[in-house]
């Protein structure tokens, strides 16, 4: 049951700092409050959120299950905060003070050359080949913008822009020595029916890629070929090359692959009416528009 205290975004500051310090005696330091007044404050939010967000030992203070819980929600109002009332003032910003995520495929293949010269610029950039990486830090308002595949717009939460910045095809990607390819080399594009008696290798069920795959299929009422998961691009290509397999890839990523190995690899157009689509997430028009203007 929620307590008699009225909450405040000084104690949401308080127990932000606590969490990530564990530690009152650093909090203090860090706040210039005194400890008993930390651990007032604390209380106070404790009694209002009706339980124990900290375990105290001789050690130090770390985060129950319900603070954690609570942790994301501080942060994201204290970061919501901030921006609001910088918008209100008509701050300007920097480049170089943006934190910024992206997926390693957008990074590699569609911007390489934007993110080579600006990654010692951002004060934080984000690297990784995991969506849901980014969206959690995203939600959270631990970054300012992310770079991403359209699709994700459905996970995240809050007030948001989004700017579309990329569209391509999807290609399969297969061995020169697959010989279940050979009824199809002549062909300008691949339909889904051919793909039946092949064996996919795709990224996880939470990458768009495979979501599309799969809803593309159920829409055509087509069977499904087989599926194999991996997360690791060089492995998928590395079993391309040696097997029967074959990869779904976004042109970006199946051009190059197959251009560094030009004799072992080969591709050819999805006939499957969907693209992959890219666009930048932020939490205000003018960091979407900055990033937009780096990337042109």
């Amino acid at each position: 049951m929620i307590g008699n205290e009225n909450i405040s975004f000084d104690m949401l500051n308080v127990f932000i700092k606590v969490s990530e310090t564990n530690s009152i005696n650093q909090s203090s330091k860090v706040l210039l409050l005194s400890q008993p007044a930390i651990s007032k404050k604390i209380h106070q939010l404790e009694n209002y959120v009706g339980a124990q967000l900290f375990n105290r030992s001789a050690k130090g203070v770390d985060l129950t299950y319900d603070g954690h819980i609570f942790y994301v929600f501080a942060t994201r109002m204290l970061n919501e905060l901030t921006r609001t009332i910088d918008e209100i003032n008509h701050k300007n910003f920097s480049f170089s003070n943006l934190t910024i995520g992206v997926l390693d495929s957008i990074s590699s293949f569609i911007f390489p050359n934007f993110f080579i010269n600006k990654v010692y610029e951002l004060q934080k950039l984000e690297v990784t080949n995991k969506g849901i990486d980014l969206i959690m830090p995203f939600n959270e308002g631990r970054l300012d913008a992310i770079i991403i595949d359209s699709a994700f717009g459905d996970d995240i939460v809050g007030p948001y822009v989004q700017k579309k910045l990329f569209e391509e095809p999807y290609y399969i990607v297969y061995s020169q020595s697959n010989t279940k390819m050979s009824p199809l080399i002549k062909s300008a594009t691949v339909r889904a029916i051919d793909l039946q008696k092949f064996n996919l290798i795709l990224l996880p069920t939470h990458c768009p890629i495979h979501q599309q795959v799969v809803k593309t299929f159920n829409r055509l009422n087509v069977a499904l070929p087989e599926i194999f998961e991996n997360n690791y691009s060089e492995l998928t290509i590395s079993l391309v090359r040696n097997s029967d397999f074959i990869a779904v890839l976004p042109e970006s990523i199946a051009v190059n692959k197959v251009a560094q190995d030009p004799n072992g690899l080969g591709m050819k157009k999805l006939e499957i009416a969907f693209n992959r689509s890219v666009s930048v997430f932020g939490r205000s028009a003018d960091i979407v528009e900055e990033i937009e203007k780096e990337l042109a």
